[in-house]
């Protein structure tokens, strides 16, 4: 396991994965651990969760009609918290959203050098709630706006 250290965020590659690859079934789970005061990323071919933490998104690239999106779901709330929390928790993370995807295109730049027509692949955001006006599905851009800044 590949350990990066920042001021603002951990990045760990759980092999198989690496910097340069496989692009199918790459996963990305970006976290709030609770024993640490940073967001975690991890990029991995599998679901990685790891315990006490909070999910705040997951990503991963996938082939659609011949291409690759990155297909982002963020699961704002369920029916353990109240239809108020749950808008909120999408208000939240909906304003921290271009940092987060940024984070993420930038943490796994390698990735995009090695096989660089990613930068121009789509990327949906799928929200999911099991309150149905929260349940959304947006195209947000491509990589490359992220690598330049949003």
């Amino acid at each position: 396991m590949i350990k990066l250290q920042s001021n603002h965020f951990t990045v760990m590659v759980i092999p198989p994965a690496t910097s340069y690859g496989p692009v199918d079934s790459r996963k990305y789970t970006l976290s709030n651990s609770n024993s640490h005061s940073t967001p975690v990323l991890t990029i991995s071919t599998v679901d990685h969760k790891v315990a006490n933490n909070e999910d705040m998104l997951t990503a991963e690239w996938m082939p659609k009609l011949g291409e690759y999106v990155l297909s982002v779901k963020i699961n704002v709330g369920g029916e353990e918290i109240t239809e108020d929390i749950a808008e909120q928790r999408f208000q939240t993370i909906h304003s921290m959203l271009p940092e987060m995807l940024s984070l993420i295109i930038k943490s796994d730049y390698a990735l995009f050098k090695h096989v660089p027509w990613l930068l121009d692949a789509s990327i949906y955001v799928q929200n999911d709630s099991c309150y149905p006006r929260l349940c959304t599905l947006e195209k947000v851009g491509t990589p490359r706006k992220y690598l330049n800044g949003y």
